[in-house]
């Protein structure tokens, strides 16, 4: 029910402002940057990389509650993608309103200007800072910065 108020609302503001749903995304949007540590096409080596680094560097794993399931693959579990009045399987790119320092797994097809089909290591995202860059550098001399528009628009 969440999910059809939602469509129905962002349908009523497309007609009321002749807009496209592209437009409309695109005005909702904001670039944010991510701190790459890792891409990897398989999940295992991925998450092994994320507990290893999380050891030598102290960088928190946050996966946000998204996990690897064989059939799906990067999802939140039913519930929490039904509550959020989503189908499952659902995954939203990182970023919308957790920018921070954490190292989390995430799937590239969900984000703009990323190749397809990887699992990329992030260690941050958001506006981040010399010293967090200089820390991570430490340890993964290859990290670099990639910026993606997220979707900022409505929430459920």
């Amino acid at each position: 029910m969440k999910k059809s108020v939602w469509i129905l609302f962002c349908c009523v503001g497309l007609f009321a402002q002749d807009i496209s749903i592209d437009e409309m995304v695109s005005q909702q949007s904001v670039r944010k940057n991510f701190l790459i540590v890792k891409t990897t096409k398989v999940y295992s080596e991925a998450k092994k990389f994320v507990t290893e680094f999380s050891k030598r560097s102290g960088i928190v794993v946050d996966l946000r509650g998204v996990s690897y399931q064989k059939e799906v693959g990067l999802t939140p579990k039913k519930e929490a993608c039904l509550k959020s009045g989503f189908s499952y399987p659902c995954y939203v790119a990182r970023g919308r309103y957790d920018d921070g320092v954490y190292l989390s797994i995430e799937h590239s097809d969900a984000y703009e200007g990323f190749s397809r089909g990887y699992y990329v290591v992030m260690a941050a995202s958001g506006e981040i800072d010399k010293k967090t860059m200089q820390n991570v550098k430490e340890f993964i001399s290859d990290s670099y910065i990639k910026k993606s528009s997220v979707y900022m628009g409505c929430t459920h």
